[in-house]
């Protein structure tokens, strides 16, 4: 069968209690049926799936009180991950995460595990890593700085008997209609990965972008005295000017000094200044060389990790399609060996590979993809900051080197005038203008600093014009998007609302108004349902018009890849509220009808104390049919 993804499925939910292992049963695809008298545990091994699956959950149940910790093997995009929760009365707990199956995974003591908090911090969160692992996207609740965590996701796809039977999403404290919304158009695929990557881009872009201004603004104002403007016309004006009052001090010092030369041939000539000038060239020449140096070495790193994070995305895009590849050379057979052409016998040998008849753990190798997946997201976030800190550095670099360099004009051009003017050792007649050459090479210094200063002014103004740029493109892709993103919930929305209409329609003729469904609509900011327009029926009514809506939505994206809905379902509500022992039977069979029409794998689960006797069998049940006697929890009182 097809697998679309995002592809969550329950395998395996192991409890321990008071030491001992109190619940272990395995779970299929399709239709997994709980069934036994009421008050025989069904609900709490429900809440441990929600719980299991990344639930936030802490009002619970005596018995499960009795019970320490939960063990849960999922089937992620059909890669096996074994995740544990302890069972405290507290909310929003860490999860510990395997990648591997239970077996492994309960045979190891900390080896090959993870743990991971609820909410995001210095570490990531087990949602931030369970949606990578299904490739969801990190969604954003309206204009806050929050994410969808697993919980909000798993409000749209459990049922429990606790929530209001006229809402849709499971109740939850302190809910709000954005967050509803969101975690609605993202199960029905309106966020894509091109979309949200721009929405979060343009968020960090319009953050620089605000301190690159505030940046240059800081600048000019320290910077910028008598309102002159800081900009490389004035530097060259402003430098021009004063090297030529410079020249002319200069030359009029050497015509004095020539002068006194020609008078006093007994006074020492002496090459001190020349020799200091000269000894500031070369040690201005060397940390130039370093600067330049430096530059260097930064911009082969940036080159090297962009060259890594391009391998990663290669290796990652690898990775996210490699299950496909391993599931195309499961169907391959081999006539004959590529090596000695003989032919090969024994095809399809259980547990190993159809022409070297070495064992293969398939479900290892789907692990191992997984863990590199994580690791690989990992690096490149990583390499991303290390990118944005080696650009500052090169920035500040060149910016150093531009003051530098023109340091070392400076002493050049002084150097020049040492060689061309000996210098006596008797200086009083040339003090007044030794004075103004002074103050002239102090002014060109300060200038030198000046030039720092707008060559930083200048690589902020050219980031601040690239980032209106990117803000611009992003715009262009976010409205694009944003068009696409209408029509995406359109279509969905409508699948949805056909699907519910046909259960409606196939429900015993208990409600006239489902008899002759025309319409339903339904609002996830609104958490309600309408058919007809009308919101109000009977309880019974009421959970099935409920119940049907969610089955609806599980079978559009069955059968749809565009959904990002996980394909599972969590039922505890099929006969809820009265609901007559015909009319939820007529339901579980449905449920099996249009499971067996899925063209995508999915897992429904549910839980009832009125089975269908046709779906009574192995195929449809796990575990066995508890009792009062017999409960779901083997807990040694």
């Amino acid at each position: 069968m097809t697998t679309f993804q995002p592809n969550l499925m329950v395998e395996r939910l192991v409890v321990f209690g008071r030491g001992q292992r109190v619940f272990d049963e395995r779970f299929h695809a399709g239709l997994n049926i709980i069934r036994g008298e009421n008050s025989s545990g069904k609900s709490t091994i429900m809440d441990f799936l929600f719980y299991g699956l990344g639930g936030d959950l802490f009002d619970w149940r005596e018995i499960a009180l009795n019970c320490e910790t939960i063990y849960l093997q999922a089937s992620i995009n059909e890669k096996p991950v074994t995740l544990s929760r302890e069972i405290v009365p507290q909310a929003q707990r860490p999860m510990r995460i395997f990648i591997g199956e239970m077996d492994d995974a309960l045979g190891s003591a900390s080896e090959g595990w993870e743990v991971f908090p609820y909410a995001r911090g210095s570490k990531d969160s087990f949602s931030q890593v369970l949606f990578r692992f299904l490739g969801l996207p990190e969604v954003q609740t309206g204009e806050s700085q929050s994410k969808i965590t697993m919980n909000q996701v798993l409000r749209l796809v459990y049922a429990d008997q606790i929530s209001p039977i006229d809402r849709i999403f499971r109740f939850q404290q302190f809910d709000d209609a954005v967050t509803r919304q969101t975690v609605g158009d993202l199960l029905c695929g309106a966020f894509s990965d091109r979309y949200y990557r721009a929405v979060i881009r343009s968020g960090e872009a319009g953050k620089e972008f605000g301190e690159v201004s505030a940046r240059i603004r800081s600048t000019i104002a320290l910077h910028s005295r008598q309102r002159t403007p800081l900009t490389r016309e004035w530097l060259e004006a402003e430098s021009a000017k004063v090297n030529g009052d410079l020249n002319s001090t200069n030359a009029e010092i050497e015509r004095l000094e020539d002068e006194i030369f020609h008078a006093q041939f007994d006074d020492r000539l002496t090459l001190n200044d020349q020799d200091e000038t000269y000894q500031r060239i070369v040690s201005l020449q060397g940390e130039i060389a370093e600067i330049e140096q430096e530059i260097n070495i930064k911009q082969v790193e940036q080159a090297d990790s962009a060259q890594f994070i391009q391998a990663i995305d290669a290796r990652l895009f690898q990775l996210q399609n490699s299950h496909a590849v391993i599931e195309e050379f499961e169907q391959l057979d081999f006539q004959f060996c590529p090596s000695c052409l003989e032919p090969v016998h024994n095809h399809g040998v259980d547990g190993a590979c159809a022409l070297c008849k070495e064992p293969f753990d398939r479900s290892r190798t789907r692990s191992r993809s997984l863990k590199l997946i994580n690791e690989f997201s990992r690096q490149k976030d990583q390499s991303l900051e290390l990118q944005a800190v080696r650009e500052t550095e090169v920035r500040e670099l060149r910016a150093k080197l531009a003051s530098v360099r023109e340091l070392w004009e400076q002493a050049n051009r002084h150097y020049t005038v040492a060689v061309k003017t000996p210098t006596t050792e008797i200086r009083s007649n040339l003090r007044r203008l030794n004075r103004e050459a002074g103050y002239l090479i102090k002014q060109l210094e300060e200038l030198a600093g000046k030039s720092e200063v707008i060559a930083q002014l200048e690589e902020l103004t050219a980031e601040r014009e690239k980032l209106q740029q990117e803000l611009d493109t992003l715009e262009a892709v976010i409205k694009h998007e944003n068009n696409r993103t209408k029509e995406r919930v359109a279509a969905a929305r409508q699948k949805i609302e056909s699907i519910t209409i046909s259960l409606l329609k196939s429900d015993l003729s208990r409600q006239s108004t489902f008899d002759n469904a025309r319409s339903v609509d339904f609002e996830f900011d609104g958490n309600r349902i309408a058919v007809n327009g009308d919101s109000f029926f009977s309880a019974s009514s009421m959970v099935y018009l409920k119940n049907s809506f969610l089955a609806s939505f599980l079978f559009a994206a069955a059968n749809d890849p565009m959904f990002s809905h996980p394909r599972i379902l969590i039922m505890d509500t099929v006969e809820d509220k009265g609901m007559e022992p015909d009319r939820s039977k007529n339901f579980q069979t449905l449920l099996r009808n249009m499971s067996r029409q899925a063209v995508s794998k999915h897992q429904i689960i549910i839980a009832t104390s009125m089975i269908a006797e046709e779906l009574d069998t192995p195929e449809y049940t796990v575990g066995e049919y508890y009792t009062h006697t017999n409960r779901t929890l083997k807990v040694r009182q």
